[in-house]
């Protein structure tokens, strides 16, 4: 039985494609996770690196620290004037690709009656100058990008899947069901570096298939962009620099041929200088990053040891980097679990797909795999391979898209068989794509950095501060609005496109394969939803652990969640209506503020509870 995608109307695939990306779209751009207190050393630093570059000419950020203090990450050199100076250690990447966003914002905060804070300003100026600035370098640098990058993704994904649901759910999966989603939300580069990474192969790959191997076809425009992407990730993430050399020796196999192999390099070298340059400005030597310059003494000298703090991998730390469902990357995104079955599905590809196609994909499988396994074994032997509060395994930011072209490939092949593995693909990529959306997508949404004492953080976070109300800013404060429904609706695009890529598409299914799919994918979501509610080990349940509390205490913005409202109505109405004293111990009792709890409970004077409504949300 031929199991073939039946093609709907290019109109109807059309019209689901523009729903999902304006679904995918609201949570990407409406709302702004951001905490001063945490004093982010990952996305700080790059923010004063760029306001130092445009309003000084210079990388040294002593102007920043002295406006908002000390932050980790940072470099203290000797300069030729004979002062010591601060400056980030991190890649250059992000800082360049903000500074046309921040130079923008600058210009429209003036005209608003807002400056580049100085000494003399305020606190509240300062920080108003730091947080929407952040925005700023975020938008432009990080979230706009990525997100064309999803419409590109989708259009890449065509020449392996005819089937709408395979194509869409697993563009819903990758962008946000995995720590992607997270990321754009963080003035950072590991969002960047997936997209970088990824693109460059994908060039090689469709050269290599448009050129049907015979490299004298490749085009030498293709290799110079090949080239560029490449090395472009290093000037993201030093530690990317293992990936690249696996993404260079595939290029390198396409394009071998003299003229096309000098636009390769042609391409890859174009950003050496900028690295360089920042070095030397930096550091005092171009072909030095900088961290065993670090001022933390500590993480100095983890990277001291071996290779800039690489040494060899343990098992252990492979396998936490792999399963582990509190940061794992796939027990935080289940969806990507399907990339195992790539390369034994990929191999067995239906005779009916060419020949050409058959070879260009086993090379291709066998590029990321190895790619991604060099990753992680890397990630695995650096000494402070946990990265310290993340958001999934940050330093595996490159694997998302990687992993999901994998699944799409393998799911392709195993639904080619006949009609019911179809079906049963849809509700494999369906359902799993719904809990990667749900597991770790919502917590992308609420915040971008957790430390590693939350152990499951959709259970531990998302839910009781959703709950609760402790919803990040949103771009609606632009307009005078402080509400939290922007972040609700979100959260409901959030899901709906999901709900949109995996379940909308019929493609002329029999109602009965429909059913039995929708069936079937209900029990797959349920079942990739377990790591996100499993008690971890030596424990019987998941609990709300302290750190919750501590972030409701530095929220912001302040003052709009439901506990703080119910207070004040408490406070308002007093004993006229003890039921909202009650119904602020439940909340309080759901995010284990037992003492916040036991206080507010004893202010209802002891009205009979069974004439109140028990609180669910």
């Amino acid at each position: 039985m031929n199991g073939a995608a039946p093609t709907p109307s290019a109109r109807y695939v059309r019209r689901l494609t523009r729903v999902f990306f304006a679904l995918a779209f609201v949570p990407m751009f409406l709302v702004f996770p951001y905490l001063r207190a945490i004093n982010n050393p990952n996305e700080n630093v790059r923010v004063f690196t760029t306001m130092a570059l445009v309003h000084e000419r210079s990388f040294s950020i002593d102007t920043e620290v002295g406006l908002y203090g000390w932050v980790n990450d940072m470099a203290h050199v000797k300069k030729a004037d004979g002062q010591l100076h601060y400056y980030m250690v991190k890649g250059p990447g992000a800082v360049y690709a903000a500074l046309p966003g921040y130079w923008l914002f600058t210009k429209a905060a003036h005209a608003l009656g807002h400056d580049f804070p100085t000494a003399k300003s305020t606190q509240e100026e300062r920080l108003w100058w730091l947080r929407w600035s952040t925005w700023a370098c975020r938008l432009w640098a990080v979230q706009l990008p990525c997100f064309v990058f999803l419409i590109w993704f989708e259009r890449f994904l065509r020449d392996y899947s005819r089937d709408v649901t395979l194509r869409l759910s697993t563009v819903a999966a990758a962008g946000l069901g995995t720590n992607y989603l997270a990321y754009v939300h963080l003035f950072a580069s590991h969002a960047l570096f997936a997209v970088c990474s990824f693109v460059s192969f994908a060039i090689a790959l469709r050269e290599l298939q448009w050129s049907r191997g015979n490299s004298r076809r490749a085009r030498p425009s293709r290799a110079f962009l090949c080239g560029w992407f490449a090395s472009a990730c290093v000037m993201l993430e030093y530690h990317s620099l293992f990936l690249v050399v696996i993404l260079c020796l595939f290029g390198i196999a396409v394009f071998w041929r003299l003229t096309r192999a000098l636009a390769f390099l042609a391409g890859g070298i174009t950003n050496v200088p900028l690295v360089m340059w920042f070095q030397w400005r930096a550091y005092n030597n171009p072909l030095t990053p900088g961290h065993k310059m670090l001022e933390t003494q500590m993480f100095a000298e983890d990277h001291a040891k071996g290779l800039w703090g690489v040494v060899w991998p343990s098992w252990d730390h492979v396998s936490a980097l792999i399963l582990d469902p509190g940061f794992g990357l796939f027990g935080t995104s289940p969806f990507l679990i399907l990339a195992v079955l790539a390369v034994p599905f990929v191999l067995l590809w239906p005779r009916e797909v060419s020949l050409r196609m058959r070879r260009s994909l086993r090379v291709a499988t066998l590029v990321w795999f190895v790619a991604i396994t060099v990753l992680v074994g890397v990630n695995a032997g650096i000494v402070e391979w946990r990265a310290g509060w993340t958001i999934g395994p940050r330093y595996l930011g490159a694997a998302p898209p990687f992993c999901a072209f994998g699944a799409l490939t393998a799911l392709e092949s195993f639904a080619r068989r006949g009609r019911l593995h179809r079906t049963a693909s849809r509700a494999l990529v369906g359902g799993l794509a719904m809990a990667s959306v749900l597991t770790i997508g919502v917590v992308g949404i609420m915040i971008d950095t957790l430390p590693d004492t939350i152990v499951r953080p959709f259970a531990q976070i998302a839910i009781p501060l959703a709950r609760t109300g402790f919803v990040p800013h949103h771009l609606a404060e632009w307009l005078g609005y402080r509400g939290t429904a922007p972040w609700y609706l979100a959260l409901g695009c959030l899901v709906g496109a999901a709900v949109v890529a995996g379940f909308f598409a019929r493609q002329r299914e029999r109602p009965v394969l429909y059913g039995t799919r929708l069936l079937l994918a209900g029990a797959v979501f349920c079942a990739g939803m377990i790591p996100a509610f499993k008690p971890p080990e030596g424990t019987e349940k998941v609990v709300i652990p302290s750190e919750v509390g501590w972030f409701m205490s530095i929220w912001e913005p302040a003052g709009r969640d439901r506990l703080t409202a119910l207070r004040e109505a408490g406070e308002r109405y007093g004993p006229r209506r003890p039921c909202i004293w009650y119904k602020l111990a439940d909340l309080e009792r759901m995010v284990n503020l037992q003492a916040d709890a036991e206080r507010d409970e004893k202010r209802a004077n002891g009205a009979p509870r069974d004439k109140c409504a028990t609180s669910v949300f």
